[in-house]
């Protein structure tokens, strides 16, 4: 029985990089770290507030406190605005810059043994032991390593037919199920086996 692959064609695009970005755990380590450092800046400026409320300070006091509110407010909002999609798009779009490789036709096989990527003559295979799962967008699917980090994208436009989208679905969960057990025969769109 031969077994089923899928082959799919494209260039990677910005937005396709920034759907990694946006899923990486690093962006929601930033967030979350970011967050907790605003509820510190929240509690400290309440604090200093009813300090001096209580204490009812001359007006040097107001001084340091108002240094020191300026200071973790411009802090928590400089790591909140490095996670942004904005600034996150930028980065996107800097790194397809900087690479050369991003900017070239990529030929991606989904098979049995392995998720195979050409580009220009250079052939990289992945065991599909590598991955441990993966998540889907309207774009793209995104496979995550074992650690739940972002590794590969399978863009949908580079399918030869929209219809292919579930198929390409059924592979990728039926290979990253048990990388070491056959697949089972999946249907093509026009409803004959692969």
């Amino acid at each position: 029985m031969m077994q089923p692959t899928l082959t799919l064609r494209y260039v990677p695009e910005a937005d396709d990089l920034l759907e990694l970005l946006i899923d990486a755990p690093v962006r929601r380590r930033l967030r979350r770290r970011a967050l907790g450092q605003a509820v510190v800046v929240l509690v400290t400026l309440w604090g200093l507030l009813v300090l001096l409320a209580v204490a009812a300070p001359a007006w040097q006091w107001w001084i340091p406190a108002l240094l020191l509110a300026v200071v973790l407010v411009h802090y928590v909002v400089r790591a909140f605005a490095v996670t942004t999609r904005w600034s996150l798009r930028r980065r996107a779009r800097a790194i397809r810059r900087r690479s050369p490789r991003t900017r070239l036709a990529h030929e991606m096989e989904i098979g049995p043994d392995a998720l195979t990527v050409r580009v220009e003559g250079q052939t990289t295979a992945y065991a599909w032991s590598h991955f441990g799962s993966f998540t889907e967008s309207d774009r793209q699917f995104v496979l995550l390593d074992r650690t739940g980090r972002a590794s590969e994208i399978v863009p949908k436009r580079g399918l030869s037919d929209p219809a292919l989208v579930p198929v390409c679905r059924d592979l990728l969960t039926q290979y990253l199920e048990d990388p070491t057990a056959p697949p089972a025969p999946s249907a093509s769109p026009d409803g004959h086996s692969a």
